[in-house]
């Protein structure tokens, strides 16, 4: 009985890489924005400047799309979709120097952004309070929400900057 050798199929060439699933374009306020492949030679609404955009789609010779944005008037209406179009990166702001919030007594107070999870002081009712931070969801932005502490210990306290 003979045994039949196959020789292994020799592998293809590797798949092309996949296309990339967003298209990277620049709007005229400069925001770096990017949208899917689907929505090129539609309309659209820049999340920085929100101003409405024609998304103007050019195919290079490498066979990728480029987007080419031009600025709408107000005066062109049109029965097509106008969507948002997704912020590729966000500005990032300096942070606050000072933080505002309120103590349970009413008063206007404001802390440097080292106190936040630390201990204060009121400088109005004297209460000692834990100045809890949150950061907003959107905005990235640091609150601070008071919590008054019933047993203070002595020695980690600082007094928190009053409004005048």
């Amino acid at each position: 009985m003979r045994k039949s050798h196959r020789r292994a199929p020799r592998p293809s060439a590797p798949p092309p890489p996949p296309a990339d699933p967003v298209l990277r374009f620049k709007c005229p306020c400069g925001a770096s924005l990017k949208i899917a492949p689907s929505q090129v030679d539609g309309r659209g609404v820049c999340s920085r400047c929100r101003r409405r955009i024609l998304l103007e789609g050019k195919t290079g010779p490498d066979g990728r799309i480029a987007v080419h944005p031009l600025l709408l008037d107000d005066s062109e209406r049109s029965s097509g979709r106008t969507f948002l179009i997704e912020d590729h990166f966000r500005e990032l702001s300096p942070p606050p120097r000072k933080i505002g919030f309120r103590c349970p007594c009413g008063r206007a107070l404001f802390a440097k952004p080292e106190m936040v999870d630390r201990r204060g002081k009121c400088p109005g009712c004297g209460a000692r309070l834990l100045l809890v931070g949150k950061l907003r969801p959107r905005s990235r932005a640091v609150e601070i929400h008071p919590l008054v502490v019933e047993e203070p210990r002595s020695g980690d306290t600082m007094m928190i900057d009053g409004l005048s």
